[in-house]
């Protein structure tokens, strides 16, 4: 790994989505989406991204959710090479109602959610029945923490076809642990409870232990925030090793030292651990091939869920400052 390469990569791709997205696009977005495009060693083209962009304009009302701040974030997890892009935009508003028929709200999240579904369109409503199931079952374990931003996690991990009160029971186990150990309480920590359920469903106290483990090593090298928590949680149950660690500490250093990072360094540590994720799964061996399908999935719908967080926060904190 070359974290001077990889620094290089960041800021062209930086320059490149913020040129096509322009000022009214939050820059925490903005450092998203070059995130995913670096994280998936996927080359920017902006004449390809303009065209999903204006697919989902033109297939979406003014008032959609998919309007406004978020719509180059939505246009860039479509904006695959040789894909058919109306196909790829007409499959994601076709998920997005299904979603939308079972019970899921009309929000970014419902969108992002529809990202996870499976391509098999026989498998749509299958598949959103058990991601509301499963969501419906957290919600009663955590009323108040559990909202749209749960969406994507609810419909990735509703595909293990767990008992929903069982594998929303062990979520809380995680969240109430992890909580004594000194991760804070919040939406961030609950996110972390979900994703260790994702190789194994049942509570395990040794992966209390690495987590911890991971927090602290981060703590010690670099800024960690709540923010970070899941992907602590992804790098826990994938059994990232130490020297694994040190690599993801020094690529983020690398990249805190870039002019796009100067007032957003936890986004340096969540692009470098994406990287190393990627990189792992990249170089697997045949039999891990689903898993590394899987974590191209989920470093999607974190970062889509991060930022898709943020820009509420600033959205929340302009309004807030309006009104004083």
């Amino acid at each position: 790994m070359d974290a001077n390469v990889i620094r290089q990569e960041v800021e062209t791709t930086y320059e490149k989505v913020k040129s096509l997205a322009g000022w009214t696009v939050d820059k925490n977005v903005v450092l998203t989406i070059t995130s995913y495009y670096v994280t998936s060693e996927r080359e920017f083209d902006a004449e390809s991204l303009s065209r999903v962009m204006d697919a989902l304009k033109s297939k979406s009302s003014w008032l959609s959710p998919l309007r406004g701040n978020l719509l180059p974030m939505m246009a860039a997890f479509l904006d695959k090479p040789g894909t058919d892009i109306d196909k790829e935009v007409n499959r994601l508003f076709a998920k997005q109602q299904v979603l939308k028929g079972i019970g899921f709200r009309n929000t970014i999240h419902s969108y992002l959610a529809a990202l996870l579904l499976t391509n098999d369109t026989e498998l749509y409503e299958n598949e959103a029945r058990q991601a509301k199931k499963l969501y419906d079952a957290i919600k009663k374990r955590h009323f108040f923490l559990t909202s749209d931003d749960d969406y994507a996690y609810a419909v990735l991990l509703g595909k293990r076809g767990a008992d929903p009160m069982e594998h929303a029971k062990s979520m809380r186990a995680y969240y109430d642990s992890l909580r004594t150990e000194g991760f804070r309480s919040g939406n961030e920590l609950q996110w972390l409870s979900q994703v260790m359920t994702y190789i194994q469903i049942k509570f395990d106290p040794s992966l209390i232990t690495r987590a911890v483990e991971v927090l602290n090593h981060f703590k010690r090298n670099t800024k960690v925030r709540p923010v970070h928590y899941p992907m602590i949680g992804f790098l826990t149950v994938f059994g990232i090793d130490d020297i694994e660690l040190q690599n993801i500490v020094e690529l983020t250093h690398s990249l805190e030292e870039s002019k796009p990072f100067k007032w957003n360094r936890e986004m340096a540590l969540s692009i470098a651990i994406g990287y190393i994720m990627h990189k792992l799964t990249e170089s697997a061996e045949a039999e891990s091939v689903s898993l590394a399908t899987s974590v191209e999935l989920i470093i999607q719908a974190q970062q889509a869920v991060m930022a898709a967080t943020i820009a509420a926060m600033v959205a929340s904190t302009s309004a807030n400052s309006a009104n004083n």
